[in-house]
């Protein structure tokens, strides 16, 4: 018995050390199997989630080694993977021992054979060592090890009769093994270790040598036929077909093995000669750009004569072409997201390929008005739409692609713009107006193109989306209409440029040829010199006048035979004036609102005093900071104000003119105002970098009975008088809905012409009607300097209010009694009388006199 126990010892011994496999899936290298030698410069290390042996050595000119027992040296096979990343050199490899006969892997007279990982010829060659002495039995291929990072797969095969066979797979997985060599030898027969020694130079070589998934064992003899990988388009005749493993040629090289759905077959199969599971195909005839193929295989043998059944896969075919203006345009973005309706609350641009083109997207850029961002790679199919997006949002909108640098869409105008290289596919110049919706152009809703092939796309052929969700990218516009533009053009806007210019713009893109061969005429008349057009379909005509145009003189003009790019031919006519420079007091701030409802946004009227018409574009409004002119916004479009005209500049005309019964339309000019305090501030109007006006207002300047000054607007009540003097400011009346914006004033009274003393009216009522709210009283004095009392009494000679007392005194001025007792409350209906006085800085009476007066009311 226990013979039979210490028999069965010693074969399970035998048994455990003949063979063994590590992964180091333990963490260790210790136990099962366990390693020596220079244990303690190696570690087990985690790499992407796999643990693999790691030498961690940081001495230079140095080698060392760790060792494992076996004892397997005939009919085996070794196995292994290695990741080197460095380039080898002749001192710095690595050399795997497949059997040794000495623990110390390092040991001048050891025995055995080992796989060299580079050296001089950066190659993988198989040596064998006697007592001492190695010598290069198979000579790998030169240069294998030449990069920067080496993924390898080695097997070693030997024979019962002493056959080596050298194989390696550069690609780590095991698939693609090449043979480097194949010789017999048995000088060494056996061995008891197996082992892994390193040599290494410099510290660019520390810690950079990797190890895994050892198996050391019987001969694996493959039973498994080969896997059909991939295809893989080269050029319109040729595909490179991929298997797992290398392939019998013969059976890789016959043409009946393969056959190419739709349509195709197979020429010539010739298998590579570096890479023995790559099969180079050609076709008889082209692949048809953008098909889908599918590509099949039948009796594919490797090289243990493993014969694979039917398999297939399927492979594409596609050649970027060379896009032309007009094959890829623009059919709906979204500059607007917020508030989200329905779609992500984020930018983007559909792009649709109108040709029967494919263009890969690769490098294209996507621009606005200031920047340009690149689209990344992505096929576009005739017929297809695309969705651009910054690419932290492709998985959030269907069929999406990438684009870095996003050019973010103004909201209120901007330009955007397709490219492919320098070619512009194409480009538009868009603003809120396109929504032809005020409620959608607050946000959520895109942009979409009506007609897709319209010959030139302007503000006509886009508009709000009608999606409920607010959009449809990457979908058929929700407005999609492609029936023909019967519709005529019309002049959009008349510009006048001195000397003697005319820009013409149109509703709609023309046709360049119908403009260059129109006919014009003015009334007062002009000479056409010439006429300008630039481009396909343009949206503008310039005239060239042999004569000057006469500033602030009305033209009308007609334009005879001209067509848009569906070519509907018409007549059209306008009016135009050139506007002349402003001077200092032309143009006023006669009132303001800078306390909105809720909702609505500031606004500022404007009053052109001259006899002359001024274009408001590049005028500025402003505010003060810290006494600095600074936060300047400009009016940027044309905009003409004749004389005696007004205009309301501000960023919401719709707000204001539904809540101001008694806003004038057409007289609103859209701009982004500076931010206006609720309680006083300053507005600052500009022109040229020249303060043209300021007015330093106050809500104190409002009528002090008024329990709520939110939305009334301050009105000027002298456009002569002082910009900044509260007394001629009032709150616009009530009766007109607290604003007159684009109209005159309810507060207006112009000032007394003559006198010396006396009122704009003998009558007044001071209840916010809009009629005679307050009591304007001028005066004229003989001489500068004096000082000046004003005092009310009530008929029964009792004082009611001192409005001013020892104020110093102009040669004439004004000022205005709003009804107020001094005690707060308002004077009762009744009559009234006015006491001034004006008396010398050094005493003494100089002027003074007693004017009735009645306050009025409803009874």
């Amino acid at each position: 018995m226990k013979y039979f126990l210490l028999l069965v010892t010693f074969f399970t011994f035998s048994a455990f050390y003949a063979q063994f496999s590590d992964g180091f899936d333990d963490g260790n290298f210790t136990t099962n199997p366990n390693w020596f030698g220079d244990d303690s410069v190696f570690v087990v290390t985690d790499v992407n989630g796999n643990n693999m042996l790691r030498s961690n050595k940081t001495l230079a000119s140095t080698s060392f080694y760790l060792a494992t027992n076996s004892t397997v040296a005939l009919d085996c096979q070794w196995e292994w993977f290695a990741n080197l990343q460095f380039n080898t050199s002749s001192a710095n490899y690595v050399d795997v021992y497949l059997t040794a006969n000495q623990t110390n892997l390092l040991s001048p007279t050891l025995s055995g054979y080992f796989v060299r990982l580079g050296g001089t010829d950066d190659d993988i060659s198989l040596f064998k060592r006697s007592s001492g002495t190695a010598t290069k039995i198979i000579d790998g291929l030169n240069g294998v090890l030449n990069t920067s990072n080496n993924n390898l797969k080695i097997k070693v095969v030997r024979t019962a009769d002493g056959e080596w066979k050298l194989e390696r797979d550069n690609t780590g997985t095991g698939n693609s093994y090449f043979t480097e060599g194949i010789i017999n030898d048995v000088s060494v027969a056996n061995g008891s270790y197996f082992g892994v020694a390193i040599t290494q130079s410099t510290a660019t070589f520390f810690q950079k040598h990797f190890l895994d998934d050892f198996y050391a064992g019987p001969i694996i003899y493959d039973v498994i036929p080969p896997v059909l990988l991939s295809a893989t388009v080269i050029s319109a005749t040729e595909i490179d077909v991929l298997f797992n493993e290398a392939l019998d040629a013969v059976s890789a090289e016959n043409t009946n093995n393969y056959d190419i759905q739709p349509f195709q077959s197979a020429q010539t199969a010739v298998l590579d000669p570096f890479n023995p599971a790559l099969v180079h195909l050609t076709t008889p005839f082209p692949l048809q750009n953008g098909n889908t193929y599918s590509l099949f295989t039948f009796g594919i043998a490797d090289i243990a004569n493993n014969i694979s059944g039917s398999q297939s896969v399927p492979f594409s075919y596609f050649v970027a072409e060379t896009p032309l203006p007009g094959d890829v345009i623009i059919t709906e973005f979204m500059a607007d997201p917020t508030p989200r309706i329905g779609l992500p609350e984020q930018e983007f641009v559909e792009i649709h390929n109108k040709s029967n083109k494919y263009f890969n997207l690769n490098g294209w850029k996507l621009g606005d008005n200031a920047t340009e961002g690149t689209i990344q790679s992505a096929w576009l199919s005739p017929g297809e739409y695309k969705v651009l997006c910054p690419t932290t949002w492709v998985d959030s909108f269907p069929n999406a692609v990438g684009v870095t640098s996003w050019p973010s869409l103004n909201n209120a105008s901007d330009d955007v713009r397709i490219k492919a290289s320098d070619i512009t596919l194409d480009e538009l110049t868009y603003s809120d107006t396109w929504y032809q919706d005020p409620i959608k152009k607050e946000g959520g809703y895109s942009l979409e193109r009506i007609n897709l092939n319209h010959p030139c796309s302007g503000a006509s052929n886009w508009i709000a989306s009608n999606a409920l969700i607010g959009g449809t990218p990457a979908a058929l516009n929700s407005v999609n209409n492609n029936n023909p533009d019967n519709s005529i053009p019309q002049i959009a806007e008349l510009i006048p440029l001195a000397p003697n210019y005319l820009e013409v713009y149109f509703t709609k893109g023309m046709d360049s040829t119908s403009l260059a061969n129109s006919n014009s005429f003015t009334s007062p008349t002009l000479t056409i010199a010439n006429n300008y057009v630039f481009g396909a379909f343009p949206t503008k005509l310039t005239l060239e006048f042999s004569q000057n145009i006469t500033p602030s003189q009305v033209y009308s003009i007609t334009i005879e035979n001209v067509a848009d790019c569906w070519m509907n031919t018409t007549v059209v006519s306008g009016s135009f004036i050139l506007p002349e420079l402003p001077e200092l007091g032309d143009v006023i701030i006669n009132e303001l609102l800078f306390n909105p409802y809720t909702g609505g946004s500031d606004w500022v009227e404007l009053y052109n005093t001259s006899n002359k018409v001024i274009n408001l574009k590049n005028w500025q409004f402003a505010n003060l900071s810290g006494g600095v002119v600074s936060n300047l916004k400009s009016i940027n479009t044309n905009f003409l104000i004749k004389p005696g005209e007004y205009a309301v500049a501000g960023k919401d005309s719709l707000h204001t003119k539904q809540n101001y019964p008694f806003a004038v339309p057409g007289r609103f000019v859209y701009c982004e105002l500076p931010s206006y305090n609720n309680d006083s501030g300053s507005v600052v109007l500009l022109y040229n970098t020249q303060q043209f006006e300021k007015v330093s207002y106050s809500a104190k300047w409002h009528f002090r009975l008024l329990d709520n000054v939110k939305g009334v607007s301050l009105e000027r009540i002298d456009k002569n008088g002082p910009s900044s003097n509260g007394n001629n400011w009032h709150s616009a009346s009530q009766s007109i809905g607290f604003g007159t914006p684009g109209g005159q004033n309810s507060q207006y009274f112009p000032a007394l012409e003559s006198g010396d003393f006396g009122f704009t009216s003998s009558t007044f009522s001071p209840d916010s009607d809009g009629y005679e709210d307050i009591l304007q009283i001028n005066y004229q004095m003989l001489e500068p300097g004096l000082l000046g009392t004003l005092t009310f009494y009530d008929d029964r000679g009792r004082q009611i209010a001192v409005l001013f007392k020892n104020e110093l005194l102009g040669i004439e001025g004004s000022y205005k009694w709003d009804g107020l007792a001094d005690n707060g409350t308002k004077v009762s209906i009744g009559t009234y009388v006015a006491v001034f006085e004006a008396f010398g800085v050094n005493g003494g009476l100089i002027f003074t006199k007693r004017k009735a007066f009645t306050v009025a009311g409803k009874l």
